[in-house]
């Protein structure tokens, strides 16, 4: 619970926020000089207040020995509604001063600014009861009351831009428009206070728009109750910006379909979650069992969503990190097994360019953001001549442009360690994260796989030997699987796949020297591939040696 001093302080914030409200309106409706001497006063207190409860906060979470998660999330959850209370207060502030700049005060009166403080005032009112009794409906309502002052302020917003259109009153009108867009900033801070309620009774920070695409979702696949019923919490945010959560009832779920009773919830990007739907559903086709199984797809304009079996088991990253050395064998066998029956049934006869190098370029922008002096100049060694690295790449590309593999496979296209799971108790294979599957040259999951083992921040020496031994096991099978398949460019097309993963994972590692170890092995195999360009590129060797850290 929190702490009768806390709520004590946030009960009397939520109070004077309110009674600033009532002043701001009065001011505005009737211009009383004294009403804005009183607003002003009342936002000193106000920051005096929010300034008392962060304090409590801290402290609170700080002194405690012993704390619930639940109650750090109530905490958390306080502390972003004070701070969202005050920026509420300093809004009628700066709205109410704008009266100072209008000429003529009745114009204001022509439009509709008061409906905007009574919803704010009725939500207001139910903060303190919500945080106490978690009631999810009224939090929803604080959330969505945000989207009611955004169609008053857009109606508004309208009716100030025809009035200007006609030239006059135009330095008023501009002030009214000022006005309304700090009531609509009110309404920002409202929504924030009803997404901090509702991480108290959630446990997991959520914004509406991911609340409502986890509701539909789940109402997709068989919910039969609330959702303040279900526990939700936060796995990972990917790269790509989606958001995944792992969604489990409390003691099961007796109120889902029972295939879902423990599911992966992931929201974001609509092309890209559509993108992972297909090769879910393409996958299921050709190699059942291998991924997760696809329980509900919803999507709105910009964003979907997609609710999945959750996966049992380790990743391979921990297995390796972590496994003991009979389980580590068992894993290598079963992986190289699976990949190897995934590569023969879905090989297709038509040759495929991998384009590993637009890859570089691709990505390039992002690595010299976190690496900015990844990007080799021209310089003279003696009478030798090093090569900038735009001017490697393109040759490079030059070179790829003739190169393509003698046949294409489904790959997984983002074959790194944490996106393949081992299930002990059924002695399985499994793959997870399959947005970027599609049909390509498996040199391209090979190179990923070999990358994803060099950068692990890891460098105890027994640590590293399991990583070596993992990769040249991968490397070897996929070397003598290029054999069988008479794929004569094999080990020039990984010198430039390996490339390419080496350079484009230095964005993911902030530790320079590392950074630095890839960015260096990233060159001098682009280097090797263009000093053998005169040479028939089935003699081309690539240097073992170049995988292992």
């Amino acid at each position: 619970m929190l702490t009768a001093a806390l709520k004590e302080n946030l009960s009397f914030m939520v109070v004077e926020v309110a009674r600033q409200l009532d002043d701001t309106l009065d001011f505005l409706q009737n211009g009383d000089a004294a009403a804005f001497q009183q607003i002003n006063s009342r936002d000193d207190y106000i920051d005096n207040l929010k300034t008392v409860i962060e304090n409590r906060c801290f402290t609170t979470l700080g002194e405690a020995k012993t704390i619930s998660q639940r109650e750090r999330d109530r905490i958390q959850a306080t502390h972003t509604i004070c701070v969202n209370l005050e920026r509420i207060g300093d809004f009628c502030v700066s709205a109410a001063d704008q009266l100072h700049y209008l000429n003529k005060h009745a114009i204001l009166q022509h439009f509709d600014y008061q409906q905007i403080f009574d919803i704010l005032a009725e939500h207001l009112q139910v903060v303190i009861p919500v945080l106490e009794k978690g009631d999810m409906g009224q939090a929803l309502a604080i959330c969505r009351a945000e989207n009611q002052i955004d169609v008053i302020y857009k109606e508004n917003f309208d009716k100030i831009m025809e009035e200007l259109r006609r030239g006059k009153e135009i330095e008023n009108l501009i002030t009214v428009l000022f006005i309304f867009r700090y009531l609509e900033r009110m309404g920002d801070s409202l929504l924030n206070i009803g997404e901090a309620l509702l991480l108290s009774i959630l446990g997991e920070k959520i914004k509406i728009e991911q609340f409502q695409a986890l509701e539909e979702t789940l109402s997709k696949s068989g919910l039969r109750t609330s959702l303040a019923e279900v526990e939700f919490s936060s796995i990972l945010g990917s790269r790509s910006g989606c958001r995944i959560s792992k969604v489990q009832g409390n003691g099961g779920l007796p109120f889902l379909a029972p295939q879902t009773q423990s599911s992966i919830f992931k929201e974001g990007n609509r092309e890209k979650i559509l993108t992972e739907k297909k090769n879910l559903e393409r996958w299921n086709e050709i190699f059942p069992d291998l991924t997760p199984r696809l329980f509900s797809y919803q999507e709105s304009e910009e964003t979907a969503s997609l609710l999945v079996e959750f996966l049992p088991g380790r990743t391979l990253e921990a297995i390796i990190l972590k496994g003991d050395p009979d389980e580590l064998h068992t894993v290598c066998m079963l992986l190289h097994a699976t990949v190897l029956e995934i590569w023969t049934r879905t090989k297709k006869t038509t040759p495929i360019k991998a384009n590993f190098i637009p890859q570089i370029m691709a990505r390039m922008h992002s690595v010299l953001s976190v690496h900015p002096d990844f990007h080799r100049a021209s310089q003279d060694i003696g009478s030798s001549e090093v090569m900038a690295t735009d001017e490697l790449l393109a040759k490079c590309r030059k070179i790829e442009e003739e190169l393509a593999a003698p046949f294409s496979v489904f790959i997984h296209g983002d074959f790194n360690v944490n996106n393949i799971i081992y299930n002990a108790e059924r002695e399985r294979i499994q793959f997870i994260d399959l947005y970027r599957s599609r049909e390509a040259d498996y040199i391209q999951d090979v190179s990923v796989f070999i990358a994803s083992n060099f950068r692990q921040p890891v460098f105890q020496e027994h640590l590293r030997e399991r990583l070596n031994w993992f990769t040249k096991g991968m490397y070897q099978m996929a070397k003598n699987f290029a054999v069988e398949q008479g794929d004569e460019t094999f080990e020039l097309r990984m010198a430039l796949a390996l490339a390419r993963s080496f350079y484009t994972s230095t964005r993911f590692e902030l530790n320079n020297d590392f950074a630095n170890e890839m960015f260096l092995r990233s060159h001098f195999l682009l280097e090797k591939v263009l000093a053998h360009q005169d040479k028939p590129w089935q003699t081309f060797s690539l240097p073992s040696g170049i995988m292992y850290y």
